[in-house]
C-alpha cells in the first residue's frame, strides 16, 4: 500500500480510474423495462457488447501495464518509453469508451455516463502525468529520397 501512496496523484488517478472503469464495464450500460399488466420484464447490456469489448479489454491491458510500472518491471518495446505507452493506452481507453458510449445510445443507463466521465478523467490525468515525465513522441525516420 505504501507503493501506491508514493505514486504521483496522476498515477493514482490512472490506476484508480482504471479499476472503476473495469467495475463499471460489468454493469448495465443500457437498460430497459417493459410492463404489461402485472408482468414486468427488464433487460440490459453491459459494456462487454459490440465495440465496448475492445474498450473493456484495453482497460485490462492498461491496468496490467500500470501494475508493471508500479512494480518497476522493465519491459522493452523498442524505442517507446513506458510513459508514452501509458498515455497511449489511456487515450485508446478513452477513445473506445466514447465510441461505446455513443454506440449504446438507446436506453442508456447511469453506468454509461459514469464510465464516460471516468475514462475522460483518466485520459486527462495520463496526459498530465506524461507531460510531467517529459514524454515525447519518438522521432520518425525521413523517407529515403529519390
Amino acid at each position: 500500500m505504501d507503493a501506491l501512496m508514493k505514486l504521483s496523484r496522476e498515477a493514482q488517478i490512472v490506476l484508480g480510474g482504471g479499476v472503476v472503469l473495469l467495475i463499471l464495464s460489468f454493469l448495465d450500460w443500457q437498460q430497459a423495462s417493459y410492463s404489461v399488466g402485472i408482468v414486468s420484464v427488464s433487460g440490459g447490456a453491459n459494456e462487454w457488447h459490440g465495440i465496448g469489448i475492445l474498450a473493456a479489454l484495453l482497460v485490462i491491458v492498461m491496468l496490467v501495464w500500470e501494475g508493471l510500472r508500479l512494480l518497476a518491471v522493465k519491459v522493452e518495446l523498442g524505442s517507446l518509453s513506458p510513459g508514452l505507452i501509458s498515455v497511449a493506452l489511456a487515450l485508446l481507453v478513452a477513445l473506445f469508451t466514447v465510441i461505446a458510449f455513443f454506440d449504446k445510445s438507446t436506453a442508456r443507463h447511469w453506468p454509461a455516463w459514469i464510465g464516460l466521465i471516468v475514462a475522460l478523467v483518466v485520459a486527462a490525468a495520463a496526459l498530465m502525468r506524461a507531460r510531467g515525465e517529459g514524454v515525447q513522441m519518438p522521432a520518425m525516420k525521413a523517407p529515403p529520397s529519390s
